[in-house]
């Protein structure tokens, strides 16, 4: 039976400032500086060859694509793009709060959405999908190697939902640039949408 492995990385960042924004589905460009330590990664680290690279159609994505994989035109992925956060976009913590929507949301992201956002359940719901599709068409086109480059908060959603073994969303945090490698077949897949965690990223030349 034939294995996939699929390398799960995260995005270099937009926002260098010293109060982190909330950015979701703002499109900003990487930051120099993230771009930079990006740079210096791809000449540091072997990054695994692959056949394709998918990525979120956000610009940090696929700026950060064409850095990690220079030689593929990644196929964006609408499904993979970060949380929409509605009326939280681009704002930081100290502006938000003491706003009651925003701490209802800090309570429970699963129940609450953002003005204007989606609830952490629907976003959950919207990347598996998304993964699901990109799995099913590494399968039928036999390609056994992979990257997938998104967001951090889409990096740890899909690991808690679909990787083996089982951990909490913020055990499956990973630095701009680092990910996972999972690894599935064909009946692990269809028949329990899971796949194993492989290993972690990077791997040191």
């Amino acid at each position: 039976m034939i294995s996939y492995k699929i390398h799960l990385l995260r995005a270099g960042s937009a926002d260098s400032g010293p109060e982190r924004r909330y950015l979701g589905q703002q499109d900003d460009p990487l930051c120099e500086s993230s771009r930079k330590s990006l740079q210096e990664m791809a000449k540091t680290f072997a990054y695994p060859p692959v056949g394709r690279v998918y990525t979120s159609p956000l610009s940090r994505c696929a700026e950060t694509a064409g850095i990690l994989y220079p030689g593929h035109q990644p196929l964006l992925v609408e499904g993979l793009k970060d949380m929409n956060l509605g009326t939280f976009e681009g704002k930081t913590f100290d502006e938000l709060k003491q706003d009651d929507a925003f701490t209802r949301w800090l309570d429970n992201s699963f129940e609450n959405a953002p003005p204007g956002g989606e609830k952490a359940i629907d976003f959950t719901h919207r990347i598996v999908a998304a993964f699901d599709g990109i799995v099913r068409q590494v399968m039928r086109d036999k390609i056994t190697e992979s990257a997938v480059i998104t967001h951090g908060g889409v990096v740890m959603a899909l690991m808690a939902a679909i990787a083996l073994p089982k951990l909490p969303i913020h055990q499956w945090a990973a630095g701009n640039g680092h990910g996972y490698t999972l690894l599935t077949n064909t009946q692990l897949w269809l028949r329990d949408g899971c796949a194993e965690a492989f290993c972690i990223l990077l791997h040191e030349e």
